[in-house]
């Protein structure tokens, strides 16, 4: 029998990596060292429309949002029969 290692990353998330992909982590990258820089810690990279930005983490840590049960997303996701620990249908 033979078996062989895989690194879980893009392969369990869909895929290789597009040059799209690419471009917006180094972005996201980039913006995070100018904020380090700056001294501004405590922040996330975010992306708002075509910019990138920032937003303080106090504004967006320890938020509950919930997803709706008749969500469609939901209903074409267990559809396919994902399953999301419920006896939904």
């Amino acid at each position: 029998m033979e078996t062989r290692k895989t690194i879980l990353g893009y392969i369990q998330r869909g895929g290789s990596p597009t040059p799209t992909d690419r471009l917006l982590a180094s972005s996201y990258g980039a913006y995070a060292v100018d904020l380090i820089a700056q001294g501004n810690f405590g922040e996330m990279v975010m992306k708002n429309g075509e910019s990138i930005s920032s937003l303080p983490l106090s504004e967006v840590g320890g938020k509950l949002r919930l997803v709706q049960k008749d969500n469609s997303l939901l209903k074409k996701a267990r559809g396919l029969g994902v399953c999301f620990g419920t006896k939904e249908p």
